[in-house]
């Protein structure tokens, strides 16, 4: 499937709902099955929507060469799943002889383990960090607030009603990593675009990247609860029928960048 045709199909299902327009199998990211290696950026949503699609109940991922490494086959009829990336390329300017650099959209297939005859090997489930101490570590401000959950960039603090006005602990965290992750935003960590008001694009490109971030967050710390629905595709209906698809692409990326920044700040 071509890019503009996937994004266009995912852009469909975030305007069909007004709930939770994907969901994490497992509670897991998306990884090589052989190299053990995680796919991050618009592949983790990717790859996220293939195995919803075609329900899949594992997020392993492999190549047809790294199949057959393993002593496996792809199975009749199967057919592969793009994963994207961007190459530079270096093309020579006619006027100044100057080889320039120029990202080109690249592919690559792959099978999910489900579609060989290869099995998951069991493995141990991994020992997750404190979420207290994960926050503690962040040293983002954090207020107690009687008015919702909200961040402000211009004096960089968040605020949020206690604990106990959720319907759950996990309903609390997911809404704080949401906020959380606006944070990164601000001008002394990412420096985002932070100046847009309620309705805007802008706005609504920024609730998603917090979004998809948190979504990242909630699977890291194996987070889930039927009360807890992401409010993605409520946010962002209206805008996505005016942009570009690719639009998609940019803000997975900013996604990745803010959970890959909260996470950076425990290690």
């Amino acid at each position: 499937m071509k890019l503009e045709e996937l994004l266009t199909e995912m852009i469909e299902k975030i305007e069909s709902t007004d709930e939770q327009w994907i969901k994490p199998f497992n509670n897991s990211f998306p990884m090589n099955y052989k190299t053990k290696t995680y796919y991050n950026g618009f592949n983790v949503l990717n790859l996220w929507f293939i195995a919803e699609k075609y329900e899949y109940k594992t997020n392993n991922f492999l190549t047809y060469n790294q199949v057959k490494e393993l002593g496996g086959f792809v199975l009749s009829g199967q057919k592969a799943h793009d994963v994207f990336y961007f190459q530079n390329l270096e093309i020579k300017d006619d006027e100044t002889d100057e080889l320039k650099k120029t990202p080109m959209l690249k592919t690559y297939k792959v099978f999910n383990i489900e579609q060989t005859s290869l099995n998951v090997e069991t493995e141990e489930k991994k020992e997750i960090a404190d979420i207290e101490e994960f926050i503690k570590k962040t040293e983002l401000k954090i207020k107690l607030s009687n008015e919702g959950a909200f961040y402000v960039p211009s004096k960089d603090f968040i605020g949020i009603p206690d604990k106990n006005f959720f319907i759950s602990f996990e309903h609390y965290y997911a809404v704080l990593f949401h906020e959380m992750s606006h944070a990164t935003g601000h001008a002394s960590r990412l420096n985002r675009d932070m100046s847009g008001t309620f309705g805007s694009d802008s706005y609504a490109k920024e609730e998603l990247i917090a979004e998809t971030s948190r979504l990242f967050l909630q699977t890291y710390f194996q987070i889930s609860s039927e009360e807890m629905k992401l409010q993605n595709a409520a946010y962002l209906k209206g805008w996505l029928k005016k942009e570009n698809p690719r639009v998609l692409w940019k803000i997975f990326s900013e996604a990745q960048k803010a959970y890959d920044f909260l996470i950076s700040l425990n290690r």
